[in-house]
């Protein structure tokens, strides 16, 4: 489907002739997740807004170039502050989520303990602590690897702006084929950028970051969200509160999640 496609789309089922404009997410868990949160934290959205969904960063940011009224969020996970900075600079409609993703919100552990209901809190054995040992088990384990996805992700926008691999493998470079210095320079320049000691040096310095900030930081902003939601969270959860499936976990916390207060800047920008 084209972005012109999916823009007729959402305005013939979500807008029609409704005053609303439409609050692109990028899949559907974002949007049921949104939907919650916006009931209970934004009086009176829907009177203005529709959810929709544009499946990607990609697609999203497409649509709000074309709909400067329309309002749209993403996931931080493999933008650096240098692209965010230039992405909202660019599209004044696009803000991004102050985590990594929105499942980070689902696995700080003080934030979690005030999801569970008072009853169910006073049959949990050991309390908040039980609950925060469970989940901190392996957290030096994601961190490490969110260090190593902070160095290794922006690797591929490096590249793609260094020409990989068309500049070498297209149907327009048959004529750099032909000249070997120039072929020397492009796989030089991808080496250079792809050097695996200034690579590794840049991963231990990352984790050594990310291991000494403090707990609220590594959850919101040094660990795969969705990682580490769907592999340690819920299964710790599952094991000292009784099994439930991940979906409806993940709603009955989005239920009872107190007001983020890092969200409350696009909340605001909801309630307009």
């Amino acid at each position: 489907m084209s972005i012109q496609e999916t823009r007729d789309r959402i305005h013939q089922a979500l807008i029609s002739a409704q005053p609303k404009r439409a609050f692109l997410v990028e899949g559907m868990d974002d949007q049921q997740a949104f939907r919650i949160l916006l009931e209970r934290f934004v009086p009176g959205w829907e009177q203005r807004w529709a959810i929709a969904v544009a499946g990607n960063k990609r697609q999203l940011q497409k649509l709000l170039a074309l709909e400067p009224g329309w309002l749209g969020v993403v996931d931080r996970d493999e933008w650096d502050q240098h692209a965010i900075t230039a992405k909202t600079s660019e599209l004044t409609n696009l803000m991004v989520l102050p985590r990594f993703c929105l499942e980070s919100y689902l696995i700080n552990p003080t934030e979690l303990w005030y999801a569970i209901p008072p009853d169910r809190q006073t049959g949990l054995s050991g309390g908040e602590a039980s609950l925060r040992a469970a989940i901190e088990l392996d957290l030096r384990d994601y961190l490490r690897h969110g260090a190593l996805w902070r160095v290794v992700t922006p690797l591929w926008s490096g590249l793609r702006a260094l020409g990989f691999k068309e500049a070498l493998a297209s149907e327009s470079s048959v004529g750099a084929a032909q000249d070997d210095t120039q072929i020397r320079r492009i796989l030089g320049d991808w080496g250079t950028l792809l050097d695996p000691e200034r690579i590794f040096a840049d991963f231990q310095a990352q984790f050594t970051q990310a291991n000494s900030a403090a707990k609220d930081e590594q959850y919101a902003h040094w660990i795969h969200g969705k990682l580490f939601w769907r592999n340690v969270v819920n299964p710790a959860m599952n094991q000292l509160l009784g099994p439930m499936s991940e979906s409806e976990r993940r709603i009955k916390i989005l239920h009872r999640l107190l007001l983020p207060a890092d969200l409350q800047p696009l909340f605001d920008r909801l309630a307009q």
